[in-house]
């Protein structure tokens, strides 16, 4: 199956975040709108079979920086189907030049009334280019599922907390996937703050340093529903000289379940330069003073 073209769009101001570029969750967002252009083009469409496409896992290589006013142009295709799942593959791209921005795998099952899945049978496969492929984030990772009462043993601390707005719902009244990583996006900063003095936090605010991720992913374990209260807590798993590994637990405030995992490659960026650059050697130390103790 070739991609198809699956969005046509552009950056708005108000997709932007404190560094500059697209924010993860509205870039998700743009990728989410073309998965039915990949299963129309497989001959599913879930009005006639009755079906919702639900996302599973998705991961995410960012390749470049998608700036303000940039054209956008999506492209999909079916890279896999192992028994009820179907995996997707999306590009990104710069409509003008088609040069990637992003490159996402989505890991999808079609869901009928009945609750069975219904996939198709005989189907042609797109291939998944190297730049596509995970890199620092195998396909095993995600599976973390603590209950939320022993993640302050292994390291975790609360960065995020809310309610799930109406607004951030799909009609089935179920937390929309791109916003699970738009509220981990909007709470990173307090996990920053542990690590980062006053001084280098200023730095954000001002516009000097920011910083970015390189690669996501996150499994989504149970659906969330307007009104649900939730909790995100996070720590670092590793650290090096520019990178940090970032996992993110998102929990059911009610229950306790852990309702979503994600884990991210994240910089440091100079935002005058759009680079990234090396962390700071005593906030490296205290990274490593409190990694997360995850088990093995």
């Amino acid at each position: 199956m070739p991609l198809v073209p699956s969005y046509r769009g552009s950056v708005n101001a108000w997709e932007c975040d404190e560094n500059g570029h697209l924010n993860v969750r509205f870039l998700l967002d743009k990728v989410d709108q073309g998965l039915p252009f990949a299963l129309d083009a497989l001959g599913l469409r879930p009005a006639e079979y009755g079906t919702l496409p639900r996302i599973r896992s998705q991961h995410v290589r960012f390749l470049r920086e998608a700036r303000l006013a940039a054209p956008l142009t999506a492209y999909a295709g079916l890279a896999a189907r192992a028994g009820d799942a179907l995996t997707f593959y999306s590009e990104l791209r710069q409509s003008r030049t088609e040069k990637v921005m992003a490159a996402v795998l989505t890991e999808v099952e079609l869901v009928g009334a009945n609750g069975k899945t219904r996939v198709p049978q005989d189907v042609v496969t797109c291939e998944v280019p190297e730049y596509g492929l995970p890199r620092g984030i195998g396909p095993g990772a995600g599976t973390l599922r603590p209950e939320q009462g022993s993640a302050a043993e292994l390291g975790f601390v609360e960065i995020g907390r809310g309610c799930v707005a109406p607004w951030e719902c799909n009609p089935e009244a179920e937390l929309e996937p791109f916003q699970y990583v738009g509220r981990i996006s909007d709470s990173v900063v307090n996990l920053m703050a542990h690590f980062q003095t006053d001084e280098e936090l200023s730095r954000r605010s001002r516009g000097e340093e920011g910083g970015a991720l390189v690669e996501l992913r996150i499994v989504h374990h149970a659906p969330l529903r307007k009104g649900d209260l939730f909790t995100i807590e996070s720590g670092i798993a590793a650290v090096g000289r520019k990178t940090q590994h970032i996992v993110h637990l998102f929990f059911d405030g009610r229950t306790g379940a852990c309702v979503a995992t994600a884990e991210g490659i994240a910089v440091a960026m100079d935002l005058k330069t759009r680079r990234a650059v090396e962390l700071p050697e005593e906030r490296r130390r205290r990274i490593e003073a409190r990694l997360l103790r995850l088990p093995r």
